[in-house]
């Protein structure tokens, strides 16, 4: 059993006291100020302008065109900006319900209200976020063609965009709090991203389609094969890893976008701000490698839910029938699997005597 899945497991074992009486349900999200033109994709690829005040659940994707911005405002009390010419889903987003989680009110929560569990894709472009302490038994990540950021907060930003041909570059920024980065072809382990550090990688890219759903409308997804039962292979080429700080001016443009494309209260732009003032500038800044090994198409390397290497001589008993050797689809099962039983188990206590004894 891979760790992420262990863990979260662990977790949502420890939620059933909590959920006893209430159930695990899709949450909201709520588009809140809209710069430029931008487009909102329902599960059916049906697409209509985004326009501010308008609320969806799971499954919607928003493109921004070249000049414009989005501002999305979940209902665990997280924000996730998507800055100009990016094409985003929300793939999950499933909460535990609450009395704290008020509509229109989500970004006066001062801590996440309930357990969720959080699936960003960005199949192109960049987004930035601010999470609220999160609960210890939430998962949040966002994933990309080339990797995955698990995010335990607060202020993050995440890139991607694409490379020659079936390779692509993500950048992944920690402004304040902790991030987590995995590089899908890379063979090690998840590289824990510092306040006031961001990571660069180039590596092969894989498809970001869940298992037997079509790729993002408008893009060229890499990759062979996304359907169910099938394993897809990377294609060949280097990983490139490197690790450096945030130089003054990223930091600086994300204050100021944060404080022009956003409702978040002034003193958040305002703090990113400060922080950058004592960065350092690009000039002064050395990345450093990490070395990390070739991907090949012959010898491929399989990864878990978490990004973390899949040992060849033994299969773990709870890996899905369909995996990505990217580790794409694994985190979409490992995801799925823990909603679902927490909701399973919750609807089973929720039953009159469901094991009557005597």
């Amino acid at each position: 059993m891979n760790t992420l899945f262990r863990s979260l497991t662990l977790a949502a074992l420890a939620l059933l006291p909590v959920v006893a009486s209430a159930a695990l349900q899709n949450g909201k999200v709520q588009v809140g100020m809209v710069k430029g033109t931008a487009t909102l994709f329902d599960p059916a690829a049906q697409q209509t302008a985004l326009a501010s005040g308008r609320v969806f659940e799971q499954g919607y994707r928003v493109e921004t065109s070249a000049l414009s911005t989005a501002e999305l405002i979940l209902s665990n009390g997280s924000t996730l900006i998507i800055n100009p010419d990016s094409l985003v889903e929300v793939r999950t987003f499933r909460q535990v319900v609450s009395d704290l989680i008020i509509d229109g009110e989500y970004q006066k929560l001062d801590k996440e209200p309930s357990p969720s569990v959080t699936e960003i894709v960005v199949t192109r472009g960049k987004v930035i976020g601010e999470v609220r302490k999160l609960n210890p038994q939430s998962s949040y990540v966002i994933k990309t063609p080339v990797g995955v950021a698990r995010i335990r907060g607060t202020i993050y930003t995440v890139q991607y965009t694409t490379s020659g041909a079936n390779a692509g570059k993500l950048v992944v920024g920690c402004v304040k709090g902790s991030v987590e980065a995995t590089v899908y072809a890379a063979n090690s382990g998840p590289i824990s991203v510092e306040p006031g550090k961001q990571i660069s990688a180039t590596a092969p890219a894989q498809s970001t389609a869940a298992p037997g759903e079509a790729p993002a409308p408008g893009t060229a997804q890499p990759g062979t094969n996304t359907q169910p039962g099938t394993t897809e292979t990377a294609p060949a080429g280097s990983v490139s890893i490197s690790l450096a700080d945030m130089d003054r001016a990223t930091i600086s443009s994300i204050g100021a976008t944060i404080a022009a494309s956003t409702s978040l209260p002034a003193a958040i732009s305002q703090g990113v701000e400060a922080q950058a003032q004592l960065a350092p500038t690009a000039d002064q800044i050395t990345p450093v490698t990490v070395s990390t090994p070739k991907a090949t198409s012959s010898d491929p390397v399989a990864t878990n839910a978490d990004g973390t290497p899949v040992a060849k001589a033994t299969t773990p008993p709870t890996a899905p029938a369909s995996t990505s050797t990217g580790g794409g689809n694994a985190l979409d099962a490992t995801i799925s699997k823990i909603t679902d039983t927490v909701q399973k188990v919750v609807e089973k206590q929720q039953q009159p005597n469901p094991s009557p004894t005597n």
